[in-house]
């Protein structure tokens, strides 16, 4: 199966679905992951150098679990909803050809969620027609769409659940890999990666993921919901 996540940020698939992605790779399905925008809002630096910064953790975070590195290189905070952006999107999919597709949900905090949200539903549809100007053929199939947790979980009401417990290390070694995030600035030869029980990451993904565990009955898991649209609700399970 091909697994297609799109996030906004670098880090974002990891905290939302990092395991799930694991869970999918794990068991030989082809995993790519998708970061929309270029990361140069965070840390201070050079904006060039924060990019080439950012691409190449999100890099090393796929490599942890097997999977494809994509970014498509929009400003960190410019993401809008047009014709040209869109059509990066219908290319993304037409190129990797998904069996599902791991986004975030239409509502979230950040502008940059929101909008990747919209573009992929509406991107996923576009991606069928026959006649829409491509460098690659039309993806025929129809895609499921996941929706993965919303920023703290906040007003997000999971109605899948995938364990996650027997991936958690991977899922923190993918997170580990974001080293720029939790920097103040990329020219500080002394920033040391905190603990894991000092890390902000790790607190926020063991209690959202202890949270969604406990109502799925394990230790740790990630929770979904999946956009209800006329030739997107299938009958078999799709997730791992």
């Amino acid at each position: 199966m091909n697994v297609l996540a799109i996030g906004a940020h670098g880090d974002d698939l990891e905290l939302f679905c990092g395991g799930t992605l694991a869970r999918y790779a794990q068991r030989g399905d082809h995993v790519t992951m998708c970061v929309v925008t270029d990361g140069r809002g965070r840390p201070k630096g050079d904006e060039a150098e924060i990019i080439a910064i950012r691409k190449a953790e999100a890099e090393a975070s796929a490599r942890v679990i097997g999977a494809d590195s994509v970014m498509l290189g929009v400003p960190d905070g410019g993401l809008w909803f047009d014709p040209p952006t869109r059509h990066l999107f219908v290319e993304l999919i037409r190129r990797t050809m998904p069996d599902v597709i791991i986004t975030h949900p239409e509502h979230d905090y950040h502008p940059d969620h929101k909008t990747t949200s919209r573009l992929v539903m509406d991107a996923v549809q576009i991606a069928r027609t026959a006649n829409y100007p491509s460098e690659y053929a039309p993806h025929r199939k129809l895609v499921p769409v996941a929706f993965m947790e919303a920023e703290c979980g906040i007003d997000f009401n999971p109605e899948d659940y995938v364990d996650v417990t027997p991936v958690w290390e991977q899922k923190l070694q993918m997170l580990e890999q974001h080293r720029s995030q939790l920097m103040p600035s990329i020219y500080d030869p002394n920033f040391v990666m905190p603990k894991r029980e000092e890390n902000g990451f790790y607190h926020y993904v063991y209690v959202l993921g202890g949270f969604r565990g406990l109502a799925a009955n394990v230790k740790f898991a990630e929770g979904f919901r999946w956009w209800r649209a006329a030739s997107r609700i299938v009958t078999y399970r799709v997730l791992p």
